[in-house]
Formats: C-alpha cells, structure tokens, sequence
C-alpha cells in the first residue's frame, strides 16, 4: 500500500513540475517574441481568464477523482450567470440574495446529476450530457435568448478592479481561495478521502464502508457548488448575461483537470496540478493571440493537449483495466 501511495505521490509530483516547465517556457518565449504579453494589462486580464476556468477545472476534478465525468458543469455555470443577471436586473433583488440563489441552483443542478447517476444506475457521462442539454434549453427560454445587462455596478465593479496594493485581480484572488479550500477538503477531510476511494471503484467503496450513495450525492453538489461561483463570477466579469454563457467551458474545465494529472480512470486527481493545467490551457491561447496565430490553428492546438493528456493518462492504467472507456460504460453499483 505504502509503495502505491509513494508511487502516486511521484507521479503528482512529476506533473506538476513538468507543467511548470512548460508555463516557464511558453511564458519566456511569449515575453520575448511579442511586445504585449508582458504588459500589466494582458497579465491581469489572463489571471481573470484563468479565474473563471480555473473555479470549474476544480469542480471537474472532484468529479474525476471519484470516478465521474460532468458534462453540465459549463450550464450549469451558464445557469446562475443567467440567475444572478436577471435577479439584479429584473427582479430587483439584492446583490447578497442573486448570489445566494445562484449557489443554491449550482448546488441543485448537481444533486439532479446525482440522482439521475446514482438511482436510475446512469453512466456520468450520459447523465450529464442530458442535464447540459436541459439546462442550456433553460437557460434560453427563461432568458428569451437575449441578452440581460443592467446589474448592479459595484458587483460588476468586483470583476473589474484589482486587490488593493498587489495588482491581483478579485476575480483570481477567488479562484485561488477555492484552490486552497478544495485542496483542503480533498487532504484533509473524510469527505476528500471517501472520494478517491469511490473512483477506485463500488466494490472497493463497499468494502472500505464508504457509502456510495452519499459520497456520490456529495461530490456532485460540491461540484455544483463551485459551478455556481463560477458563474457569479462570470457575470459580474461579463457584466450582463448572455445564451451561450459558459458554453463549451466544460471541455477546458476537464482538460485542465487532466492536463493537471487526475485520472479518467478515477481515484487520482490533484489541485495544485489543476490549477497549473489552467494555467497552462489559457496561457498558450493569450499567447497564441499574441503571436497572432490563426484561431483555428489553436483549436487544433488546444485539441492535440487534450488528446495528449488523455492518451498518456490511458497508458498509465493500461495495466490496471481502469480504462475511461470502461468507466463511462459500466453502470454504478447501488
């Protein structure tokens, strides 16, 4: 068990580092090769990018880590955008209470996933595409597919300024308090550990006396959770809502996590790495932009990481059986 443990250890260890490597480099050659990258500006308008981002890739992880996948967490942040937007500016709600409904819908959206995975036996994967599905109808209907300004300026004001003194964005400053927090959660926390040992699987769950269901119930409402900032923080970012708020986040929340070293398999998963593997996502499109790449070219760029991610994460559990394809297939144990 110990040697497991060490062998996991090294292997968070060694991607993370290698992520800083390569941020180091990217950062380097953008700094050097184009004249705006390092002006204060683009620096602080890529930490709010990695802000929003950076928040989801965290809720990703926690799903990963205990053997799922969710597709919804890019509506779902759509959602309480839409939520936050239309309570400031229709409803004439106070900011304190558009917030607090936004997180109470993030934290239902997720136990919905939850209960469609866990008592109708579901696979995650299909469980959440349904739900993102829905809940971008929703987000459409309810908001007549238009666009809804008019929020209350000093929230949006949070989105646009700096903490005083240090030139960080707020909206980063969030970002890294939900970092600490889940990483936290995830180490220190009966909770943290009850997921890792779902994402090894139901039996290893059920022999350990971890209940499954309400492990399952947990980590999808916490993904909720921080779904739900994220979209109050694109909100007060984008300073209205929109349709297509948080639309296709999804793929870079999980691409970060996995870029970031959790595994499709289950059970392995780290925040730190994550937070470098948005890091790394966001930067190489703001240099990408800055080197004045074609934005097709980075599509495609972006597509071969995750693709890359996922294949080596593959060969690392070749010898264990615990294939992503496997996972997504096999219907959860009661």
């Amino acid at each position: 068990m110990g040697k497991g443990k060490n062998s996991h250890s090294s292997i968070f260890r060694n991607t993370e580092f290698s992520l800083i490597i390569i941020i180091a480099v990217i950062f380097i050659v953008a700094s050097i090769g184009t004249q705006n990258f390092m002006t204060e500006y683009n620096l602080t308008n890529l930490l709010k990018q990695c802000a929003i981002t950076g928040v989801l890739a965290l809720s990703a992880t926690y799903v990963i880590i205990a053997g799922g996948i969710d597709l919804s967490c890019g509506s779902v942040c759509g959602f309480a955008t839409l939520i936050v937007a239309m309570g400031q500016a229709r409803w004439g709600l106070p900011v304190w209470l558009t917030i607090v409904l936004a997180l109470l819908i993030g934290i239902a959206c997720g136990l919905v996933n939850a209960f469609i995975i866990h008592e109708f036996s579901v696979p995650p994967f299909i469980a959440t595409l349904g739900t993102m599905t829905i809940i971008r109808g929703m987000i459409k209907v309810i908001g007549n597919a238009s666009t809804i300004s008019g929020i209350n300026t000093k929230f949006a004001d949070f989105a646009a300024t700096n903490v005083p003194g240090i030139h960080l964005p707020k909206l980063a400053l969030v970002w890294i308090g939900m970092g600490v927090l889940t990483w936290l959660l995830l180490r220190y926390t009966t909770f943290g550990r009850n997921m890792f040992v779902l994402g090894s699987g139901a039996d290893v769950a059920r022999l350990s006396g971890v209940s499954i269901r309400k492990t399952t119930y947990k980590t999808y409402a916490f993904a909720g959770l921080l779904c739900g900032i994220a979209g109050i923080m694109l909100c007060a970012r984008i300073n209205s809502s929109v349709p297509t708020a948080g639309e296709g986040y999804e793929m870079n929340a999980i691409a970060a996590a996995v870029i970031g070293g959790a595994s499709m398999a289950g059970a392995k998963g780290s925040i730190v790495g994550t937070m470098l593997g948005t890091i790394l996502m966001v930067m190489i499109q703001n240099a990408g932009i800055q080197f004045g790449i074609n934005s097709f070219i980075m599509e495609i760029t972006t597509g071969i990481l995750i693709t890359l991610a996922v294949l080596i994460d593959q060969l690392k559990n070749r010898g264990t059986g615990k294939s992503f394809l496997a996972r997504i297939l096999k219907r959860p144990n009661k």
